[in-house]
């Protein structure tokens, strides 16, 4: 049986001057040193044995503590640094970035090249608590759930998708975003997924633990809207490929 690698890829944008987007947290070394940290945790306390840090700001550092303590622990770390189109994301926003991000790292990874590679992608801060849970429970290959149940977005914080089906749903939604008139990608990702009976749902809700950039606020919920949330997933609210509630 051949071996599955389980593979992450964080998004992010150190350097933040060229004015790609409004950020609260704009801190160069701040934010260095929260993906450093970030990808750290990813080596130490997560299942996956590749890990992608694909950022948009071609910030030069040198990861070589990281790529050694990768190697002890028997994973591979990759990194892709590149200059993102800024002119462009200033005028449709974040979502374009992170959209561009997305595309860059599937067009130049390594070990995004075959379609049927399957990939989780996470926003670059952040952590989920239960990840190796979810690893587990995880076989479909694109698993998507709605932020909310009151809104029509997608979760782009965290997901799992495979390459062919990332080129052909997702990476065009990029083209659509446009803050501007108030379309995010959260939406523009709903949008064109909707009803996709491709997607599945997360079996557990991922407990997401970080800062929001643009607002500076934890993401942690609090015991109340977790349970909630635990909730909606369990009866489908939160399912992107259906529509309204279902039994389980």
């Amino acid at each position: 049986m051949i071996k599955m690698n389980k593979i992450i890829v964080l998004t992010g944008t150190i350097d933040v001057s060229y004015g790609n987007a409004n950020v609260a947290v704009s801190n160069l070394n701040e934010r260095l040193n929260q993906y450093l940290q970030n990808i750290e945790r990813f080596i130490l306390k997560s299942d996956f044995d590749i890990i992608i840090f694909a950022e948009n700001s071609n910030y030069g550092y040198n990861y070589l503590p990281l790529n050694k303590l990768a190697k002890k622990h028997n994973k591979k770390l990759e990194i892709l640094s590149f200059m993102g189109s800024n002119d462009i994301i200033k005028i449709f926003g974040k979502g374009f970035g992170e959209g561009e991000i997305l595309k860059y790292a599937v067009e130049n990874s390594e070990y995004l090249k075959d379609n049927d590679v399957e990939f989780y992608k996470i926003t670059g801060r952040i952590f989920v608590k239960n990840i190796n849970k979810i690893l587990k429970q995880s076989t479909a290959k694109n698993i998507f759930i709605k932020w909310d149940i009151r809104k029509n977005q997608i979760d782009s914080r965290f997901f799992k998708t495979q390459v062919g089906f990332f080129k052909k749903y997702v990476m065009p939604a990029m083209h659509i975003t446009d803050e501007r008139t108030a379309l995010s990608i959260e939406e523009v990702y709903y949008s064109e997924l909707r009803g996709n009976k491709e997607i599945k749902s997360f079996k557990s809700y991922p407990l997401i633990t970080g800062i929001c950039a643009s607002l500076g606020k934890p993401y942690d919920l609090n015991f109340f809207k977790l349970q909630y949330r635990r909730l909606q997933l369990f009866f489908g609210a939160l399912d992107v490929a259906t529509k309204g509630l279902k039994s389980k």
